[in-house]
């Protein structure tokens, strides 16, 4: 009876050590094909210099494809070298694909505000009856903060500096300080802090299907409110998992993220 115990003791001992042994082989395959898979898309990065050489050659349409993997393989689309846009750009009208040409004008815009850009992209949407880039009255006002943005941050930064270092040296001296003049600062620095990051808070976005939904609610079972034309731009003003929350024609609505391309 012993005899029996001990050997079920020891199949058991045995059979655990084969489950910690299919554990380790389970772990060893799961680590190769994370690196097979992570060598593999290495392999496919886009070669920039083969489709700029694609692009001077006419050879736009191949170039083109290779120009909007690379965008596609992006997270981080401040790294994006802006000639890559602007060739996009140029295809894309060429192609008579406004939609596209829009957005990566608007791309452009976005980290580089001129004129020039501007009138190119007004040129196309009233060409195509498109609407959203009117230039409103806040509109401009947000334009023209984001081109000399840089200025005006070093302008209000240093009244800051200089506002608290004056309190600073009253409270060193002893004096007392106006609870109105603490109130004016924290007011400048809340002010100051909300300037800061509306450049990140002001969205727009490009429509990219032929007719799109736009709906009251973020669900497909909210009834459709107006139908949208691809091309025409909106103002992003929220978001939920699956769709953005925009602004158009004077009321908040819902559309699919899927159904635009976010001008980032």
């Amino acid at each position: 009876m012993t005899g029996r115990v001990a050997w079920k003791m020891s199949d058991l001992s045995t059979d655990k050590k084969q489950l910690k042994s299919k554990k380790w082989l389970a772990t060893c395959w799961k680590s190769v094909c994370l690196l097979i898979i992570t060598l593999s898309v290495r392999a496919q990065e886009v070669n920039l210099p083969q489709a700029d050489s694609l692009f001077l050659s006419g050879r736009q349409a191949e170039a083109k494809v290779l120009y909007e993997k690379h965008l596609s393989q992006v997270v981080n689309t401040t790294t994006i070298p802006i000639p890559i846009y602007y060739k996009l750009a140029f295809i894309s009208e060429k192609q008579n694909d406004y939609a596209r040409a829009l957005y990566y004008l608007s791309m452009i815009y976005n980290k580089q505000p001129r004129q020039n850009i501007l009138n190119k992209i007004n040129e196309i949407a009233a060409n195509h009856n498109l609407t959203g880039y009117e230039v409103d009255d806040f509109s401009f006002v947000f334009l023209f903060f984001r081109k000399y943005s840089l200025y005006f941050n070093l302008f209000l930064l240093i009244v800051a500096i200089y506002a608290f270092w004056a309190l600073n040296q009253k409270r060193v001296r002893g004096e007392s300080i106006r609870s109105r003049h603490k109130f004016v600062v924290i007011a400048y620095l809340i002010a100051l802090l909300l300037l800061l990051n509306l450049p990140d808070s002001y969205q727009i976005a490009i429509i990219n299907k032929g007719q799109t939904y736009l709906r009251d609610a973020p669900s497909s079972a909210a009834p459709v409110t107006l139908s949208i034309a691809q091309g025409n731009k909106v103002t992003v003003i929220g978001e939920t998992d699956e769709w953005l929350r925009i602004w158009w024609n004077q009321q908040p609505l819902y559309v699919r993220k899927l159904d635009v391309w976010r001008v980032r």
